[in-house]
Order: C-alpha cells, then structure tokens, then sequence
C-alpha cells in the first residue's frame, strides 16, 4: 500500500490513493496510520476514492486519528486537491480545478499559486455557505435566535481556571460544527481543559470543534482549535471559516481576513449570504510504501495503538 505524508499549515495527514474503492478506510486501520510512536503519525487519514456525487472528481473519504469519520476538512480538501493534479491522477479539462466530494457536499478547489516546478503550492476553497441553525450545527440551543449562547461549567477545576461559572460562544457548522470562543490572548487560553469539556457537552450531540478566537483588529485574528477526535492541532480549515463568519455576525471583522494559527496563516472571506472562500497552502512531505507484515498485523488486529 502506497501512502503520502502531507499537511495544511501542518494539519498533517496520511494520504491514500484509491480510485478504484479497493480499500476499506477502517477505524482500526486509521488509528493504526495516525499513531505518532507506532505508526506513521498523523491528525488523520485521507482517503482518495472514486467519485460518490455528480459533478465530483474524487471522494474524500476522512477518519480522524480516533479512527471516526469526518465530514469535512478544510485542510484535508486542499491536500486532497493537490495530490491529485500534482501526480496527475484527473483528466480533468481544466488543470487548475479540482471538484471534491466530501460528506458535506462538493467543494470546488481553485489552484491560485504553483511552485517553480509546477506543483501545486496554494489553493483557494468554496467551502459553501456557514450553517447558522443551532438545530443544524446541531446544538440543543435554549435561544435559536441568540447569536452568542452560554452554558454553565459544572467542572471545579475549570471553574477555579476561569474564575466563572459559565462559558459563552458562537455556534456555526461549515460541514463540521463549531463552538468559537472569544479571549484577549489565545497564548493563554484553555484549549485542552475549556476544549474538551464543551467538545464533549451534550447540548453537542454529534460533539464539537471548539476554537479560541483573539482580534487582533479587522482584518486579522488568531485562533487555536481543539478538534473532535484529535485534541489541539496546529491548524483547522473549517475552524478558520467558522471563526471568521462568528465574529463578523458580531461586527468584529470585515469581509476578507487573515486567520494566524499556529501552523500557519489561512486567508478568509465571506460577505453575508454568501458562501466563504479559504486560501492556503498545502504540502507533500514524503511518499513510501507500507510493510506488508505490518499492514497484516494491523487487519489482525494484533497491534497496540494509541488514541488521542
């Protein structure tokens, strides 16, 4: 088996080519590939697919490194894109396109930069039109119309943490749902404990992307995400879209804004009613094959792995 190692402002991922459907992207194996000690080391497998929807050149298959599915990946959907014009695996007319389906729907993926070489340095994604309904997020909301919402920490530790005893967010879905949390200082803010706990919380029913927003004026934020099934990563493409579209329905940001993550810089734009573009860039580290014997070990079901 194949793989490639690549990332989106180092979201990284194993990349697997399989147009003809012959492998089962399972949990098992997905947790055996994302093992950093282990395995190969990643926030998630990708695997490509043959087309499921009309007017897709591939289907996104993702799993995160807990080995559940995802319907969406920012990151992942450029990765996706590149890979496939760089080893010339479309026929596709026009060389600069790419039309991936994901769980979410069929995101159209614009090459903006090459490399000297011709591979693929930057993209440009639509990634469709934000999800405002909290029914659709989905989050269990006690006001549907509230921009902001607000739950009470029933967790001591967090409670002493934040010196409060209620959490208040934006809640917004771009294929993968959201939960955006204002600070002064994302340096400071409680990604791992604050994350967890509100990713976890059952007003979330299908859980939650938690993301920790600081202005830094209108056309510039930072954000850190805890994602569903991964813990913190470096970077979060629906978490950048969804950020951006929070803030601006509180008059914070403008219409194009640069998301400074801690993988990198992510440029987003959306004006209201509309759908949000998400440029940046996306990068193959490495190709290899797997060892066989491994492989069979894994399908066993005889290897230890380790879950975020």
């Amino acid at each position: 088996m194949d793989f490639t190692l690549a990332h989106g402002t180092a979201n990284d991922f194993v990349v697997l080519a399989d147009l003809d459907d012959r492998l089962e992207l399972s949990a098992v194996l997905a947790r055996a590939l994302t093992d950093r000690r282990r395995g190969l080391g990643a926030d998630g497998v990708l695997r490509l697919g043959a087309p499921r929807t009309a007017g897709a050149d591939v289907f996104m298959d993702h799993r995160n490194a807990d080995g559940t599915t995802a319907r969406m990946c920012g990151n992942g959907v450029r990765v996706v894109a590149k890979h496939l014009l760089d080893h010339g695996l479309l026929g596709a007319a026009d060389p600069d396109v790419v039309r991936v389906g994901t769980r979410s729907g069929v995101k159209a993926v614009r090459v903006v930069a090459r490399h000297p070489d011709g591979t693929v340095a930057e993209v440009a994604v639509d990634m469709g039109a934000p999800e405002l309904n909290p029914a659709q997020v989905p989050f269990r909301a006690d006001d549907v119309d509230a921009v902001m919402h607000r739950v009470a920490l029933d967790d001591a530790a967090l409670i002493a943490q934040l010196g409060k005893d209620t959490v208040e967010f934006a809640v917004v879905s771009m294929g993968t749902p959201h939960a955006v949390v204002s600070v002064d200082d994302v340096a400071t803010a409680p990604v791992a404990g604050l994350g967890a706990w509100l990713g976890a919380h059952d007003r979330f029913p299908e859980g939650v992307n938690v993301g920790f927003a600081q202005v830094l004026g209108r056309d510039a934020i930072r954000l850190r995400v805890n994602e569903r099934g991964v813990g913190e990563t470096a970077a979060c493409g629906t978490g950048a879209c969804g950020a951006v579209v929070a803030l601006q329905r509180r008059g914070l940001v403008d219409v194009e804004v640069a998301v400074h993550l801690p993988g990198g810089t992510l440029t987003v734009r959306h004006t209201a009613g509309g759908t949000v573009m998400m440029t940046g860039p996306a990068v193959e580290v490495a190709h290899g094959v797997l060892d066989p014997s491994w492989a069979s070990a894994v399908r066993r079901g005889e290897l230890e792995v380790e879950t975020p």
